[in-house]
């Protein structure tokens, strides 16, 4: 992974958790509600995954958002 691709990860992680914890979900309920692993879901908000687009698909509808939202760097 270049330092550029890196630095998209971080920043995509930081608004998943910063929407997430502004709606006031927790990471167990927007996993669990939009059918995705717990540990996964944990994994992409530490920058230790990148997520697939299905995935993020998932995750923009459980935090009402588009998958664009998310990915406007």
């Amino acid at each position: 992974m270049t330092i550029n691709n890196k630095r998209k990860l971080k920043i995509l992680s930081n608004k998943i958790r910063t929407l997430r914890k502004k709606r006031k979900i927790t990471l167990e309920k927007l996993a669990y509600e939009n059918n995705i692993s717990k540990g996964n879901l944990s994994d992409i908000e530490n920058c230790k995954k990148s997520p697939g687009l299905n995935t993020l698909i998932k995750i923009a509808k459980g935090l009402n958002c588009k998958v664009k939202d998310l990915l406007d760097f």
